[in-house]
C-alpha cells in the first residue's frame, strides 16, 4: 500500500520561487493529484495552460484568479474549475494557499 497513505512529514517542500511560492505533492497516483501551493503576499502564479482539468479550492488568504480572461477573488472556501487547456492564472493578495486537485495527475510536477 505504497501509494495510498501520504504523511505530511514525509513530503518534501518544494521551493517554486524563494521566499514566496512553495508546494507538497500531497496524494497522486494515474488519474489524480492533490497538490497544496503556498503564496506569499504579492506572488504571482503566470497564465498558463495544460492538457489536465484542475479544480482549486482556497485554504487560506485571498486571490484575484484569472480563468480565460475572467477574473474573480477567491477568499477561503472558494474554489474554482479550470478545464483543460484553458489559460488561467492567479495573483496572491494576502499571504495564502490553495490546495489544486488535477486530472489526469502532472507528470511534470513529478521527479523522475
Amino acid at each position: 500500500m505504497d501509494k495510498v497513505f501520504f504523511h505530511d512529514a514525509k513530503i518534501e517542500r518544494e521551493t517554486l520561487e524563494e521566499g514566496r511560492v512553495y508546494r507538497k505533492i500531497r496524494a497522486h497516483d494515474g488519474n489524480l493529484m492533490m497538490v497544496e501551493v503556498m503564496f506569499g503576499a504579492g506572488a504571482v502564479g503566470s497564465e498558463h495552460r495544460h492538457i489536465h482539468e484542475q479544480v482549486s479550492y482556497c485554504l487560506a488568504g485571498e486571490f484575484d484568479f484569472t480563468v480565460e480572461g475572467q477574473t474573480t477573488r477567491l477568499r477561503p472556501g472558494d474554489s474554482v474549475y479550470i478545464p483543460p487547456s484553458a489559460l488561467h492564472g492567479t495573483v496572491c493578495l494576502a499571504e495564502g494557499r490553495l490546495l489544486d486537485i488535477f486530472t489526469p495527475q502532472r507528470e511534470d510536477f513529478l521527479k523522475k
